[in-house]
């Protein structure tokens, strides 16, 4: 009974550590223990019936995803075209102020469209990366000038400590691009002040850290913070899809870096590593 008992309990190990796929061998000696090993197959089988119907679950809904966000590109770059036109006409005070208003509402609608298509595209199954030699350094640089208006607007004067010689890493320039500008976006819209931005590099290591104060008594979960559809800050919510910084997530990882993320006296700052 011990040594069968032995015998089950290994091949449960086994199959919990995904070392087998393998069903636990039923031929016992003893009638109750070989029931019982019967039952965990089927309990098994029935856990993978659930498994393989999530992923595909998971991949219609990626699919959807697409194909909604793919339908709804084009029918609001005509809309936001036109609009601008009107725009442009002799209007009076109080219809440029709708018409103002309505154009940021698409723009920003515009935005949402275009992340939940992003997001999906990354995680279909044919994104593929195309590795080079990138200049981090000019890459940050080129995007906090892009992004300056969007600083002078709501007031951020950001703090930039970058090395004195540049910065290199092998990398998808697309991917890397997108990483910094989604979390440069996220900190200048929801920031409560001045940002930080941070590059350091060694022999085998090139990490990137930017940080911005946060409203007093945020409910920020640093642990769900790259969860996809996360709004857990009450800043968060307003327009939010919770998708950014799951993009910079995944892409950071296909990239094979780490990420993590701390708040600590009402900062949130968010580190990005990556090997040379």
């Amino acid at each position: 009974m011990r040594s069968e008992l032995r015998s089950v309990s290994g091949q449960l190990e086994a199959l919990v550590g995904d070392e087998t796929e393998k069903m636990i061998d039923i031929s016992f000696a003893d009638k109750e223990l070989e029931r019982l090993a019967g039952l965990l197959n089927q309990y098994n089988d029935k856990q993978r019936m659930i498994v393989a119907g999530a992923k595909r679950d998971e991949e219609n809904l990626k699919d959807s995803v697409a194909n909604i966000s793919h339908d709804l590109r084009t029918p609001l770059t005509v809309m936001l075209g036109h609009l601008q036109l009107i725009d442009k006409t002799g209007l009076s005070e109080e219809q440029a102020r709708r018409i103002d208003i309505v154009i940021s509402k698409a723009v920003r609608m515009k935005e949402l469209v275009e992340t939940f298509y992003e997001y999906s595209l990354i995680n279909a199954s044919e994104f593929e990366l195309k590795p080079e030699k990138i200049n981090v350094s000019n890459l940050l640089i080129d995007l906090i000038s892009e992004n300056a208006p969007a600083m002078e607007e709501k007031g951020i004067v950001p703090s930039i400590d970058l090395p004195s010689q540049s910065v290199f890493v092998t990398a998808d320039r697309n991917a890397l691009d997108r990483i910094f500008q989604n979390l440069l976006t996220n900190a200048i819209r929801y920031s409560a002040g001045n940002i930080g931005l941070k590059l350091s590099a060694d022999e085998s290591n090139v990490s990137f850290m930017i940080s911005n104060p946060v409203e007093k008594d945020s409910n920020i979960d640093t642990t769900r913070l790259f969860d996809r559809f996360y709004t857990g800050d009450r800043s968060r919510h307003s327009g939010s899809t919770g998708l950014g910084l799951a993009v910079v997530k995944d892409l950071t990882l296909k990239l094979g870096g780490t990420i993590s993320a701390t708040c600590e006296n009402d900062e949130l700052t968010i580190r990005i590593d990556f090997s040379v």
